[in-house]
C-alpha cells in the first residue's frame, strides 16, 4: 500500500534508535574512552620521538636533498608515527575533535615548524628583505617606490610597522624566525570554517584538514605579504561560502549518507511511490534507513540534473547581517590589494568562477572587486609598471612560455642531485592534483555535484596565460588551488556524505511543511535516525599509506634548498659588519651566475637601513682561480665597497648551477691571494673582501630610481569615475544581498548608470598605460 511519504518519515522519527553498541576501536567491550586514550598516547610518543632527537641535527652536514639528509631517522619515524595516529583516530566510531585538532596542530609543528626551532637565525632571505621594508615605514613613516616596487603595495610593511611600534619597537627576527609555524596554524582555521559548509564525512573533513597541511610545501609561508594575503584569502572564502553561497535551483541537501534526499522528498511522483512497508520492514531502522534511501537515490537519479549539492545551504542571517558580513568582505579584500599583486587577482577569479558556476548569491562583487584592482593598479602603483610596462604584461597568452619559465627554468642547470628534488615537487603537486580529479570522479558517481570545489580548483589555472610570475606561477597556481584539491582528494577515501548533514528545508519538509527557519523546522534536522558512520578498513589503510609518503614528501620538496635557504651565525654575522662600517655610500656586491637574472642573493638583505646599502649581484667565475672578474666589479663599484661571498651562496651556486664541489673554498683562498684585495671580515661561514684605496678616496654615492611621471590630463576624470563608480558598484551589492523587496529595484538603474562610468575608467586606464609606460 503506497502512502505519503510524511507518513513513513513519522513512523521513522517516532520510533526511537537502538542504543550504541560500546564504541571501541578493536577489542570487545572496551570502555568508549580506551581506543582515544591509546592513540593519544601513540601520537604523544610520535612528536616526542620526532623531537628530542633534534638536537644533533648538523646543518652543516646536508647534501643536495636538503634538511632530509640531516634529520635523524628517529625523527622520521616519530613522525610517521604522528600520522598513523591520525589514521587510527579516522578509524574511530565517532569523531574526536580535540583529539583529531591536537594531532593536527602537532603535525604542522613537525613539519612547518621544525626549522623554527633547529635553525639558530630566520631562514630564507627574502623574509630579511620584508623586514627591511617595513622597519624603513616604521623608521620614516612613509613608502619610497624608488627604494624597490613592493613599495607599491605597501599596506602590509605598514601593519607590520604599526604593530612593531605598539610592541616597543624590537626587532622583527624573533618574529620572522617562527612566522612560518604561526601563519600555517593560523591558516587551519578558515580552512576549517570552508570544510563545515561541505556536505561530507566527518573523516572526510579532517582528511582534507591534513591533505592541506602536507601539501603546503610551496614555501609562501615566510614572512611576507604573500603568506599573510593567503590566509585573508581563506577567511574571504570561508565567509562567502558560508553566508552567501546560492541555493541551487533543486537542492538536493541530503539528510545524511543512507538518508533520503531533499529531491526526493519534495517529489510528489516520489513521495507515492515509496511503501510503508519500507519503514516497517525487517532489519531495524539503520537497515530500514538504508532501504529507503537506495529507493530515493536511483528515484532521483532518474531526475533531470539529479545531483545532490557537494555544499549545505548557507546558514541564515539576518538583512543586517549580511550587510556587515559583506562589509567584512570588502575591507578583507581591501587589505589584499594594498599589500601583494597577485592574490586579488585570484580573488577576483575564484568570485567570478562561483558567480558563473551559479553557486554565490553575490553576483555582481566581482566587477566591484575588478575595479578595485583596476584602481589601485593604475593610480597608486604607478611606480611598479611605469617603465617596464612591457615585463609585467608581456606574458599575457603565452601560456606555453610561462609554463616552461616554471618548469623548465627550474630544472635547467640543476645539479643531479638537486634535480631529484625538482623533479619531486614536479610530481608532488601533479599526485595532489590526480588525488583530486580521482576524488571528484568518485563523488560524482555518488551523486554528489562538487560544483564549489572544482571552481576553486580550476580558477586558478587562469593565471597561467597571464604572467610567469619570475617563474613562480605554477608554485602559485598549486597554492591557490590546492585547499580545494585537498577537499577533493580526501573525498577519494571517504566519498560519503556523513551523518545529519541535512538541509532545514528537508527537515521542515518531513515534520509536516513548517516554514524554514521556523523552531519546528530547526528542531526537525535530525528527523530520520542516520546509522553509525560506517568504516571502510582498505580506505582507512590507503589513505594512511598516502599520509605518511606525502610527509615525508613533504620534507624534500619543502626543504629541498635548506642548504642555502638557511641562515648560518656567521652569515647575519657578516652583513651585520658591512652595516656597522657603512661609509654613507655602501656597496655590497654578492655572487651568482647570472647577475642580469639573479635578483635575491642567499643571504639576509636589506633587514635594515635600506637607503644606506645598495646590494648588487656580481658574476662567480666558473673557474674559482679567475678573481680578476670580481676584481673589476668591486673596482667599478668605488671607494666604500665590499664583495662578500657565503657557504650559501656556494651551495646555491653547486646546486643550482651545477659549480665544482669545492668552489667556494677554493675561491675564498684565491681571493685572498689577489693583489690589492684584503680580507676584513671572515669566519667559516663567509668573507668579505675590500680593495685597498689611495687614502681620501671618496664613495660613490648611491643612485635611486628617477622619480615617475604621476598624472595625465585625463587622470583626474578617471579617479571622479572610479570614485563614482566604487559608490554605484557597492550600493548595488548592499541592496542585493541586504535590501527589501521595493530597494531590489534599484539593482538595474544603478547597473545602467555604471556603465558609462565603467567605460571612462577604462579609457583613462589605457589613456595612463600608454602615456606613463
Amino acid at each position: 500500500m503506497s502512502v505519503h511519504l510524511r507518513t513513513a518519515s513519522t513512523q521513522l522519527r517516532t520510533r526511537p534508535a537502538p542504543a550504541a553498541p560500546a564504541r571501541r576501536l578493536g577489542g570487545r567491550g572496551a570502555p568508549g574512552w580506551a581506543a582515544p586514550a591509546g592513540i593519544a598516547a601513540l601520537a604523544a610518543g610520535g612528536a616526542a620521538l620526532f623531537a628530542l632527537p633534534l638536537r644533533h641535527v648538523r646543518l652543516d652536514k646536508m647534501n643536495a636533498f636538503g634538511l632530509i639528509s640531516v634529520l635523524p631517522r628517529a625523527s622520521l619515524a616519530g613522525l610517521a608515527v604522528l600520522v598513523l595516529a591520525f589514521a587510527l583516530g579516522l578509524g574511530l566510531r565517532r569523531a574526536r575533535p580535540l583529539l583529531l585538532g591536537a594531532i593536527l596542530v602537532a603535525v604542522v609543528v613537525c613539519l612547518h615548524g621544525v626549522t623554527s626551532f633547529i635553525e639558530a637565525q630566520p631562514r630564507f632571505p627574502t623574509a630579511y628583505q620584508i623586514a627591511g621594508f617595513s622597519e624603513y615605514i616604521g623608521r620614516t613613516g612613509h613608502a619610497e617606490v624608488a627604494l624597490g616596487a613592493y613599495f607599491s603595495w605597501p599596506g602590509f610593511f605598514a601593519l607590520v610597522a604599526f604593530g612593531q611600534k605598539l610592541a616597543g619597537g624590537h626587532s622583527l627576527l624573533g618574529v620572522v624566525q617562527f612566522w612560518p609555524l604561526a601563519i600555517n596554524l593560523a591558516y587551519l582555521v578558515p580552512v576549517w570554517l570552508i570544510l563545515r559548509n561541505l556536505r561530507a564525512s566527518w573523516r572526510a573533513r579532517w582528511l582534507a584538514a591534513l591533505v592541506f597541511t602536507a601539501g603546503l610545501w610551496v614555501g609562501q609561508d615566510y614572512f611576507s605579504p604573500q603568506s599573510f594575503d593567503y590566509l585573508l584569502y581563506l577567511l574571504f572564502i570561508a565567509i562567502a561560502l558560508t553566508w552567501f553561497r546560492a541555493r541551487p535551483a533543486r537542492a538536493g541537501a541530503a539528510l545524511s549518507e543512507p538518508a533520503l534526499s531533499e529531491p526526493a522528498l519534495a517529489e510528489p511522483a516520489l513521495a507515492g511511490a515509496v511503501r510503508l512497508d519500507d519503514a516497517a520492514g525487517r532489519g531495524g531502522p539503520a537497515r530500514r534507513a538504508r532501504r529507503l534511501a537506495g529507493r530515493g537515490r536511483a528515484a532521483l537519479a532518474r531526475l533531470p540534473g539529479g545531483l545532490e549539492p557537494g555544499e549545505l545551504p548557507p546558514r541564515p542571517a539576518g538583512r543586517g547581517e549580511r550587510a556587515v558580513l559583506l562589509t567584512v568582505l570588502l575591507a578583507i579584500f581591501a587589505a589584499i590589494t594594498v599589500s601583494h599583486q597577485l592574490t586579488p587577482i585570484m580573488l577576483v577569479v575564484a568570485a567570478a568562477g562561483l558567480a558563473l558556476a551559479r553557486r554565490t548569491t553575490l553576483t555582481g562583487l566581482p566587477v566591484l572587486l575588478a575595479v578595485i584592482v583596476i584602481c589601485w593598479l593604475s593610480f597608486a602603483a604607478t611606480g611598479y609598471w611605469s617603465g617596464h610596462l612591457a615585463d609585467i604584461f608581456g606574458g599575457i597568452g603565452h601560456l606555453g612560455g610561462n609554463v616552461s619559465a616554471g618548469v623548465g627554468g627550474r630544472l635547467a642547470g640543476a645539479s643531479p642531485g638537486h634535480e631529484m628534488v625538482l623533479y619531486l615537487r614536479v610530481a608532488f603537486a601533479v599526485g595532489v592534483l590526480g588525488l583530486a580529479a580521482a576524488g571528484l570522479l568518485r563523488r560524482r558517481r555518488r551523486g554528489f555535484d562538487d560544483r564549489v570545489a572544482l571552481v576553486l580548483a580550476c580558477v586558478p589555472f587562469i593565471s597561467l596565460g597571464l604572467q610567469s610570475y619570475g617563474g613562480e606561477i605554477l608554485l602559485r597556481v598549486y597554492l591557490f588551488a590546492l585547499p580545494a584539491a585537498s577537499v577533493l582528494a580526501a573525498y577519494l577515501f571517504f566519498p560519503g556524505a556523513g551523518r545529519r548533514q541535512q538541509a532545514p528545508e528537508a527537515a521542515a519538509g518531513l515534520a509536516g511543511g513548517q516554514a524554514p527557519g521556523s523552531k519546528s523546522a530547526r528542531a526537525g534536522r535530525a528527523v530520520l535516525p542516520a546509522p553509525p558512520a560506517r568504516r571502510s578498513w582498505p580506505a582507512l589503510l590507503a589513505a594512511a599509506v598516502v599520509m605518511v609518503a606525502m610527509s615525508a614528501g613533504f620534507l624534500v620538496a619543502r626543504y629541498g634548498n635548506e642548504a642555502y635557504e638557511q641562515t648560518p651565525r656567521g652569515v647575519l654575522a657578516a652583513t651585520d659588519y658591512v652595516y656597522a662600517h657603512d661609509q654613507g655610500g655602501t656597496r655590497l656586491l654578492w655572487l651568482t651566475q647570472l647577475p642580469p637574472v639573479d635578483v635575491t642573493p642567499e643571504m639576509p638583505w636589506q633587514y635594515r637601513d635600506l637607503e644606506k646599502v645598495d646590494f648588487a649581484s656580481a658574476k662567480a667565475p666558473e673557474n674559482p682561480a679567475d678573481t680578476g672578474i670580481v676584481v673589476s666589479a668591486l673596482r667599478d663599484a668605488g671607494p666604500g665597497s665590499y664583495v662578500i661571498t657565503t657557504t650559501t651562496q656556494e651551495a646555491y651556486l653547486h646546486q643550482v648551477a651545477s659549480y665544482p664541489s669545492g668552489w667556494g673554498q677554493a675561491f675564498r683562498e684565491h681571493m685572498s691571494a689577489a693583489p690589492g684585495v684584503r680580507t676584513v671580515f671572515a669566519n667559516r661561514d663567509a668573507a668579505v673582501y675590500a680593495l685597498d684605496w689611495p687614502r681620501g678616496a671618496e664613495p660613490k654615492p648611491l643612485t635611486t630610481e628617477a622619480g615617475v611621471r604621476w598624472g595625465t590630463g585625463w587622470t583626474p576624470y578617471g579617479l571622479v569615475a572610479a570614485g563614482l563608480l566604487l559608490i554605484l558598484l557597492a550600493a548595488r551589492e548592499f541592496i542585493r544581498v541586504s535590501g527589501t523587496a521595493p530597494a531590489r529595484r534599484l539593482i538595474r538603474p544603478l547597473t545602467l548608470v555604471s556603465l558609462p562610468l565603467l567605460v571612462v575608467l577604462v579609457a583613462v586606464v589605457a589613456e595612463r598605460f600608454i602615456v606613463l609606460s
